[in-house]
């Protein structure tokens, strides 16, 4: 019985470096934003994009991206991107007033644990702040507030070549929002424009990204081998027990 034992033993300690210590299993959900890039500079697209208001997109060679002053965006894209808050040409055209966005939403599982998500992307935001009018950019998720930008820092002439730029630019912005419940989410890129054309803006997003991923407990390989392993010595004690019973 006792060499029964020893070998029990054995076999969940061999058994332990075979299948490792339990651990969370880590279940990456990749990419959940589609068409993050807005195309490319042959085909700009909006494609998979909820919009509202003015919002297109542009390729890299767009008069909005190659204006210069606070007219455009100083070639700040180097590919397609999408523009909010200006119908065609640069930042001087129409219109001057409303609420523009591009939105995007995606649903992450039911799960027992959270999810991490990387949020990434590339705006830029100019134009002109005067007469105390206030123009606002912001990017969110749901609720969460990602970045939010105003137009009083920008320039008090208008829109033109000749105005110098003060461009508010979020280079590579990149974030972590940790222990997020499963749901449904949505991305929004959004500029609010107000009444008049004293404060006329436009923004511009590239590169939006949304990595997700989680971790949810597995099933612990260790407590089924050691299970099995207490089920296997009631066995054998039982088949002791019944052969010194005869």
């Amino acid at each position: 019985m006792l060499r029964t034992w020893a070998t029990l033993a054995i076999t969940v300690i061999l058994g332990t470096l075979v299948v490792g210590i339990p651990h969370a299993g880590a279940i990456p959900l990749g990419q959940q934003i589609s068409n993050g890039d807005f195309g490319n500079d042959a085909t700009p697209s909006l494609t998979s994009w909820t919009t509202s208001g003015t919002a297109n997109a542009r390729p890299s060679t767009d008069a909005l991206n190659a204006s210069g002053g606070n007219a455009g965006f100083n070639t700040f894209f180097a590919s397609s991107f999408a523009a909010l808050g200006d119908t065609a040409g640069d930042i001087s055209g129409t219109p001057f007033a409303g609420t523009h966005s591009i939105s995007q939403t995606f649903i992450l599982p039911a799960i027992s644990g959270t999810y991490n998500l990387t949020i990434s992307f590339r705006t830029v935001f100019d134009g002109e702040g005067q007469n105390n009018q206030l123009d606002t950019f912001r990017a969110s998720l749901n609720a969460i507030s990602l970045l939010s930008q105003s137009s009083l820092t920008l320039p008090t002439c208008g829109p033109l070549a000749s105005c110098a730029s003060t461009q508010l630019a979020q280079n590579a912005f990149s974030q972590t929002l940790v222990d997020l419940l499963p749901g449904t989410y949505t991305l929004k890129f959004e500029l609010v424009e107000q009444n008049g054309n004293a404060s006329n803006t436009a923004a511009g997003i590239d590169s939006v990204s949304v990595i997700a991923n989680s971790s949810v407990p597995e099933p612990s390989s260790l407590l089924l081998l050691m299970g099995a392993a207490f089920v296997g010595v009631s066995l054998l004690a039982r088949r002791a027990r019944g052969k010194m019973s005869r």
